[in-house]
């Protein structure tokens, strides 16, 4: 499988959808090849926010840790001032502490759509957000 292969990316109305599937890994190489796209995705005049949907169980790795804050850090970098993030409760915990940048607004949800709905809308209530610590 290719680094591109195992995760997606796309740019829907102004947000980055980044999609981690089932049994996604992140080698130092694949986190490189990530932070490759993501520089290419987040211009500055397309993307005002993120949505992380990460849709394995597997133990966030190094690179992917590495990766995940380095993104986060270029996105804001370029103007990005809001990150959705989807998964099961304990990653939507650990990626929302692990983007936690100063001036970034950062959400936890329990789907794609009413993420996605936040990011394109903040100010819109999304019954799915996850709002406890």
């Amino acid at each position: 499988m290719e680094p591109s292969e195992r995760w997606l990316l796309r740019v829907e109305d102004d947000v980055l959808v980044v999609e981690f599937p089932h049994g996604t890994g992140l080698s130092p190489a694949d986190g490189e090849a990530l932070l490759d796209r993501w520089r290419g995705a987040t211009d500055p005049n397309t993307v005002n926010a993120v949505v992380i949907v990460v849709r394995t169980s597997r133990p966030c790795s190094d690179a992917g840790r590495r990766a995940l804050r380095e993104s986060a850090q270029i996105a804001v970098a370029r103007g990005v001032d809001r990150f959705a993030v989807v998964g099961q409760r304990s990653k939507r915990r650990y990626l929302k502490r692990t983007i936690d940048v100063e001036g970034v607004d950062t959400e936890a949800f329990n789907d794609d759509d009413a993420a996605l709905r936040w990011a394109k809308c903040p100010s819109a209530a999304a019954s799915s957000v996850e709002t406890s610590s």
